[in-house]
């Protein structure tokens, strides 16, 4: 690119560009100056500046340096002052190096988002030695999903799936197999967690899939306070002994009044919010489309925003910052303070009235070209932003996929998305991984394997290698298979044969053990040796009756199922059972003892392991039961575990009147909290009796 495209490049950018508050003249002053004095403090010290030696990111940082000197320089010509006595620096070399643009800048075209003046690079996992913050170069996820070479390609993409489409041709390949947060952040997070509970009170957390990744929930605590998401709004709870007290009511800001908030974290002094919300506007159909006048309809987009609050002050909660992106919420995940948001947006339909319309945005802007990963069938978009907690407005990457509908799993060191694939050969699970170095996605492997994974829990990364069990259904044989598989997502071990005639219900991990549960009419429970990469065995095998749909460990020994219990000749379900396991000899599988839960039909926890509350340490076992019989009845249960049976604590009659299941046990401390959005229960765990229920305004 030459200078002048360059200065072109800028002046239409600056058309179109809102300069955040992060850019006005005072900002970049008070940022300048900091950087003089820094520099100074450098010099006597001996030590070096932080400089960026990709040639990228130079021409990224000196494009951006341009255009803020110029704003600066048209500002002054148009009499606004510019902050202190001498107005511009002394010294503007620092200008140099000053601030890469961050109003939501995407990918390509946004560069490193203050790293010179913030410390990004060494904060990033993408730092490298020296503090050189490299730009990733983006790479296929096999060939599963590959880079499109331009707008265009996205476009033609498009196009061949609205004319299969319109012929009515499968657009499903199926073929067999396309190449078919960094570990000492997550030790750090340990250690933060455990440092915590020692300073205070401990509290319980939100069940999650992978340890040291947190996600959402209804009902989150801090140990302090209680939080409780409802429509546009949540509600913040004082927890102290002496009882609640409702202290603050957060709405999130939305520009109309149709949205709500899908997921919520708390994060220290912050709350960060998932918002949906609908945007209309009145649109003047286009030429061709309306015969004798011009005719007006109402088109709707879907948005999410990551609105994030300083709850400092719990009482009055302030914005502290906002990105927007393009879909619907999928889901959302927290790697320490890197925040990875999930969307979906159908694209045909923009697609039909004006192809460039179908590039999802990011802050209002388009995700750039060699963003964009092009899957061999699917007509809607995955989009993946990923951000700073504490930059929220700061997206630090974005992606979009073009996909049918992939599940997501994140292990604790790179994103697989998993699909399953149904052809005349048979079942297959499709998967690709992507490495999340530094919050930055990029394409690394994919393969595809026989049958598909059917439990939340039965994908499951170590040491950077992925675990998958499958059930294949398409035989005459019902039959299901373990892989193991290298960073590369090649093949080194399997076990086919598993289990005939009978279905995977529940899985889990536990270092070089697997753990998963089988069923048609008794619960086979099988241990499986991953120790050896190469030749996975299966260790031990246990048939009770009934099934488990989840399992947990308990402590390093033991193994928590819950599920149903039935008649072994029927098959017929006899309620709700607890089971405890014992696995210290995995040759050896022995049950404990369990416990059937007579006139209960049905458990929330059984399909959303949210809604568990299990914690060894605390030995608390708690969800919601519904029983049919004459009517819905609900009631939280909490047991503990004796060493021999099941004990019955608490069971409470949920009779609120509410239409949902969406209740939460925690507890902190010694108090225990029965909460929903609407209402919230406190018993003091020394008896468990009732202290205090709360309605919340």
């Amino acid at each position: 690119m030459t200078e002048q495209e360059m200065l072109e490049r800028i002046r239409r950018s600056a058309e179109v560009l809102e300069v955040p508050e992060s850019l006005s003249p005072e900002k970049i002053l008070e940022r300048c100056r900091n950087l003089e004095q820094e520099k100074a403090g450098e010099k006597k010290s001996g030590k070096k500046l932080l400089f960026f030696r990709n040639p990228k990111l130079t021409a990224g940082l000196s494009a951006a340096a341009v255009f803020i000197i110029c704003c600066i320089s048209l500002m002054s010509r148009g009499g606004i002052d510019l902050g202190t006595p001498g107005g511009m620096p002394e010294n503007s070399a620092a200008m140099d190096m000053a601030v890469a643009t961050e109003a939501g800048a995407v990918n390509e075209e946004s560069a490193v988002q203050e790293a010179a003046v913030e410390g990004l690079a060494e904060e990033s996992a993408g730092a490298g030695a020296g503090g050189e913050a490299e730009r990733i170069e983006r790479k296929n996820a096999g060939n599963l999903y590959t880079l499109a070479e331009s707008y265009d390609a996205v476009y033609e993409r498009l196009e061949e799936i609205r004319r299969d489409q319109r012929d009515g041709s499968a657009y499903a390949k199926g073929e067999d197999g396309a190449d078919v947060m960094e570990r000492a952040e997550i030790q750090d997070l340990q250690q933060d967690i455990q440092k915590a509970s020692a300073e205070k009170e401990s509290y319980s957390e939100t069940n999650v899939q992978t340890f040291g990744i947190d996600e959402s929930d209804i009902v989150k605590t801090d140990g302090e306070y209680i939080y409780l998401m409802r429509g546009s709004s949540v509600s913040i709870l004082a927890a102290e002994e002496e009882g609640m007290k409702q202290v603050g009511t957060l709405d999130a800001d939305t520009e109309n009044g149709a949205a709500d908030i899908c997921a919520m974290y708390v994060d220290g002094d912050l709350l960060i919010l998932m918002v949906q919300e609908s945007r209309s506007s009145l649109k003047e159909m286009e030429d061709g489309e309306a015969a004798d006048h011009a005719m007006k309809y109402i088109d709707t987009d879907v948005v999410t925003s990551v609105m994030t609050y300083d709850i400092s002050d719990r009482e009055n909660p302030v914005p502290a910052g906002k990105m927007t992106q393009d879909g619907n919420y999928v889901t959302s995940r927290k790697a320490g303070s890197i925040l990875y948001l999930f969307t979906d947006k159908y694209l045909m339909e923009d697609y039909g009235k004006a192809p460039e319309d179908a590039i999802p945005a990011v802050n209002a802007r388009k995700i750039a070209q060699d963003c964009i990963y092009l899957g061999d069938r699917g007509e809607r978009a995955l989009i993946i932003s990923s951000l700073s907690v504490n930059r929220p407005e700061d997206v630090r990457d974005s992606v979009m996929i073009l996909d049918s509908g992939s599940e997501i799993y994140m292990g604790e060191d790179s994103l697989y998305l998993y699909r399953g694939n149904y052809t005349g050969a048979g079942e297959t699970t499709e998967i690709a991984k992507f490495s999340l170095t530094g919050g930055y996605l990029n394409g690394e492997a994919a393969v595809s394997l026989r049958g598909c994974v059917r439990d939340t829990f039965a994908i499951n990364e170590k040491d950077n290698k992925l675990r998958v069990l499958t059930t294949d259904t398409s035989g005459s044989e019902w039959e299901n298979c373990l892989f193991l598989l290298d960073e590369n997502l090649k093949i080194t071990g399997r076990l086919n044969r598993i289990a005939v005639g009978e279905i995977i219900y529940a899985a889990r991990y536990l270092e070089d053990m697997a753990y998963f549960i089988t069923y048609r009419n008794t619960d086979p429970l099988f241990a499986a040796d991953l120790s050896d990469e190469k030749n996975p065995k299966l260790a031990g095998e246990l048939e009770i009756t009934g099934f488990s749909e989840y399992l947990h460990f308990w402590g390093e020994d033991k193994l928590l199922g819950l599920g149903y219990e039935t008649d072994p000749k029927s098959g017929a379900q006899e309620g709700l059972k607890l089971v405890m396991f014992d696995m210290s000899d995995p040759a050896e599988l022995k049950t404990l003892g369990s416990r059937v839960l007579g006139e209960t039909d049905y458990s929330p926890a059984l399909y959303d392991y949210k809604a568990v509350l299990a914690d060894p340490a605390e030995n608390l076992i708690g969800f919601v039961t519904e029983d049919y019989n004459r009517g819905v009845k609900r009631a939280y249960e909490l047991y503990r575990w004796d060493g021999s049976g099941f004990e019955s604590i608490l069971s409470e009659k949920l009779d609120d009147g509410y239409g949902n299941e969406n209740y939460r046990g925690l507890y902190i401390g010694e108090r225990f909290y029965i909460a929903h959005p609407e209402v919230v229960r406190y018993y003091d765990r020394e008896d468990y009796k009732l202290k205090q229920k709360l309605e919340v305004e």
